[in-house]
């Protein structure tokens, strides 16, 4: 009994289809051939190639969403097929629906991997982008930063500068001041001083007077008188040359003033050397050349 089913079953060999996998029935040779462009394979590689060709990075959920509705094969399309006078398409139908199944599946979990990889790279981009972004705002942080403490400090540099500026323009003021006031004191000495001249030579003319009359009439005692009155005079004029001169050499004539005592006692030889008043010994801060003439 077994030999004769495989004797039937290689007289109809013709009736698989290697590359479809299916059984056509053997009832005519045109049935046949009718049934044979009827009969769907489990995979198309044209369709399946058309299909994956659209499975890009940006449109792939549309692509396989078509793909997968392309291999559906409702169940009343599907043809009968029998093997060995068995009818299998129910099972055929079933290996279908179970490879779109899983073709449903692959393509889900490959979407999914695809939108995780395309989220995390979306984060690094951010995360690089805000990285650099905060390096750069911190750069401009601390030149801000850097750009305040010289502004401050250029602010107080401007502002000792006026301080300093007023200060020295109070002093100029001052000075200027009391050189009028010393110049003013100085015209007064020099008026004074030459409106007592001609009362000296006055004195001095009467006082030779005097003295030839006494010696014409007095005698010893007048030429006692005429003494003491020439010892007195030499006596007055070396103190009044002592006092007109320099109180540091002895010789030179005062022509300079001493700040801030304002005490004409120096000549210009001895001035640039000494540090304090001779006459009343106080420091010495400024000199003031005076002409006599």
């Amino acid at each position: 009994m077994s030999r004769a089913i495989a004797d039937a079953a290689e007289n109809r060999s013709n009736l698989f289809d290697p590359h479809t996998g299916l059984v056509a029935p053997s009832s005519s040779s045109a049935a046949a051939a009718a049934a044979a462009a009827s009969y769907v394979p489990f995979y198309n590689p044209a369709a399946a190639a058309a299909a994956e060709s659209g499975l890009t990075f940006n449109n792939f959920a549309a692509a396989s969403a078509a793909a997968i509705l392309s291999r559906k094969r409702p169940r009343d399309s599907t043809p009968p097929v029998s093997f060995l006078g068995e009818d299998i398409s129910a099972l055929v139908h079933h290996q279908m629906l179970d490879v779109d199944r899983l073709i449903l599946y692959h393509a889900a979990k490959v979407r999914a991997e695809l939108i995780e990889r395309r989220g995390r790279f979306a984060r690094q981009v951010l995360a690089a982008a805000e990285e650099g972004l905060a390096k750069r705002l911190k750069a401009k942080e601390e030149e801000m930063e850097r750009m305040t403490k010289l502004n401050w400090a250029l602010e107080e540099k401007v502002k000792s500068l006026c301080v300093e500026n007023q200060i020295w323009r109070d002093l100029a003021q001052s000075n200027e001041a009391a050189a009028n006031v010393l110049r003013t004191n100085l015209e007064q000495v020099l008026a004074a001083q030459s409106r007592i001249k001609p009362h000296e030579n006055d004195d001095a003319a009467a006082a030779a007077a005097e003295d030839a009359e006494s010696c014409c009439c007095g005698g010893n005692y007048a030429s006692d008188a005429d003494a003491d009155a020439d010892a007195e005079e030499a006596r007055n004029q070396r103190a009044s040359r002592q006092r007109r001169a320099c109180r540091s050499c002895g010789e030179g004539e005062p022509t300079v003033l001493i700040l801030p005592c304002r005490h004409l006692c120096l000549c210009a030889m001895c001035a640039p050397a000494v540090d304090a008043c001779p006459v009343c010994k106080s420091a010495k801060n400024g000199s003031m050349s005076v002409n006599m003439s």
